[in-house]
């Protein structure tokens, strides 16, 4: 009967023992006052590029020629395109066009039209020949979203973002 009743005597010690320190430990971080800034931190990937529409496109032949030359190429059609943003993103579209322009290695729009007859001057450099396509690029850019709010709680989202692009894309051939 003595072994047993120490074995309960050291059993209930140690659990009110633990009781203790883990009831300080829940009441630590609240007893600090929960208050942080409310902020979005958001990463871009760009998961596709097409085009939405050319406007112009065609071959310039400056193979014979010493010097550069620059042509002047008129848009054929007309385009526009609007941007999109799909998912919680906590902002809008301008804001993404901003931070992908502050992040990326493209200039991007909210929205980007080309108007039928809107020129666009290439330059061809000497003994070249280059392909040329005018208009809009579509990018879609997946947006990883992390937020926290004003009491510490942190929430991991996805979101698409669609912009423009006014594009001119020149090759050597």
């Amino acid at each position: 009967m003595r072994t047993s009743a120490r074995k309960f005597v050291t059993a209930t010690t140690t659990s009110a023992v633990l009781a203790g320190c883990l009831t300080v430990l829940a009441a630590g971080p609240a007893s600090a006052g929960e208050d942080c800034d409310d902020s979005y931190h958001r990463k871009y990937t760009e998961i596709s590029s097409t085009w939405h529409k050319v406007v112009a496109s065609g071959t310039i032949n400056n193979r014979h020629s010493d010097a550069s030359v620059r042509e002047s190429v008129s848009a054929e059609i007309s385009a526009s395109l609007k941007g999109s943003v799909t998912g919680e993103f906590g902002g809008k579209i301008d804001v993404a066009v901003g931070e992908i322009n502050a992040k990326g290695s493209v200039t991007v729009e909210a929205s980007a039209s080309i108007a039928r007859g809107k020129t666009t001057m290439i330059v061809v450099p000497a003994r070249k020949r280059v392909a040329y396509k005018i208009g809009i690029k579509k990018r879609v850019y997946q947006v990883y979203v992390s937020h926290q709010t004003r009491n510490c709680k942190v929430t991991n989202t996805y979101a698409k973002v669609t912009v423009a692009d006014s594009y001119t894309e020149t090759k050597n051939v």
